[in-house]
């Protein structure tokens, strides 16, 4: 084989390397349209998981209603019930996909008769985590309170004897382990709206982890390509001199741009729709090194345009280092996130 092929298969298999975190995220967007088993499911939950016995689980609908509702466990399951595929999308990236059955909870308010002037559905749970859906949400007719999954009884760390599915809301406001629904009159912030996260949870292309998770993995690939290009005439290593003749000069300039925007590009959109949806920024370890790797990009990027002008060791080396340390940093944020999407660990608060 000679020199030309071998450079252009390293030049391949680096590309391949380099796009590992887009393809593992495209594996995980169509997994995640497919039916989760209750085993595979995720759980992320405040605190442990209540231990409630069927006989002694009650449900109550009160407040702005003229009828008062009281359930056990019995009389809840044999009411008018339906399935519904719901995908459950926590705002930190883990989803999962069943069959959810249960009762449509538009049924139940259509019987209370909610009252003129009632504003908000709140759900309380046992292990007191409270959340809520307005009225015209809680009466879409997709939402409901479920006690199946995938044809089983609701798992005891999914909610088991009943929950909230609502499809068309990110994970919080799906309530587990409820037992009681209070339709007040006026705006109810729970146990997370009151800790800084939106209390408007509907699901929008603009609070997809997947697109934040995509555009991200996008900008490493072109990190990783402008890495390469640049230490192709490098003193400070070898490795990459015998890449193809069209990695030049102009290939890694016109790479390191489209790195430098579309990393800059991606983490003003993950700032703005993380303030938007929890209300707070660097809550997560993967957050601040993100930032880590954003705040040592830029010197990177006016090192790069400095030396440019002049040909000065002193800039190169600078310029060097700095996009090194930035692209280590963006890589330790991609692991982060796919730990954090499949675990919603790394929480600072």
């Amino acid at each position: 084989m000679n020199r030309d092929k071998i450079s252009y298969l390293k030049f391949i298999g680096i590309i391949l390397l380099l796009s590992i975190p887009l393809i593992a995220l495209t594996a995980l967007y169509f997994s995640s349209t497919t039916i989760t088993p209750n085993d595979e499911f995720f759980v992320i939950s405040k605190g442990e998981t209540p231990q409630i016995n069927e006989n002694s689980w009650g449900l109550t609908i009160h407040g702005q209603v003229n009828n008062t509702l009281t359930f056990n466990y019995s009389n809840f399951t044999s009411q008018h019930s339906e399935e519904v595929i719901g995908t459950l999308q926590c705002v930190e990236g883990p989803s999962g996909t069943a069959i959810w059955k249960g009762v449509p909870l538009k049924d139940l308010l259509d019987i209370a008769q909610i009252k003129e002037g009632a504003l908000d559905v709140v759900f309380y749970a046992a292990d007191d985590y409270t959340s809520s859906l307005t009225v015209e949400e809680a009466t879409e007719g997709n939402v409901l309170l479920a006690y199946e999954m995938n044809g089983e009884p609701l798992p005891p760390e999914q909610g088991f004897p009943v929950r909230v599915v609502a499809p068309n809301q990110l994970g919080y406001k799906w309530v587990k382990w409820v037992v009681r629904i209070e339709i007040v009159n006026y705006d109810y912030k729970g146990y997370w709206e009151s800790r800084g996260w939106s209390d408007d949870a509907t699901r929008m292309v603009f609070s997809n982890w997947f697109l934040h998770a995509f555009l991200l993995a996008i900008a490493f690939l072109f990190g990783g390509i402008a890495m390469i290009s640049g230490l192709k005439r490098s003193q400070f290593t070898e490795i990459f001199h015998d890449l193809p003749k069209f990695v030049n000069k102009k290939f890694h300039i016109t790479f390191s741009i489209a790195y430098f925007l579309t990393s800059l590009s991606v983490f003003i959109y993950w700032t703005i729709s993380t303030i938007l949806n929890r209300g707070a920024i660097f809550y997560t370890f993967h957050g601040i090194i993100a930032l880590l790797s954003i705040i040592f990009l830029i010197p990177g990027f006016i090192t790069g345009l400095k030396k440019l002008k002049k040909r000065d060791q002193n800039q190169k080396t600078w310029h060097y280092k700095w996009n090194l340390y930035s692209f280590i940093f963006f890589l330790v944020t991609i692991l982060l996130g796919f730990y954090l999407a499949l675990t919603g660990q790394f929480r600072i608060f």
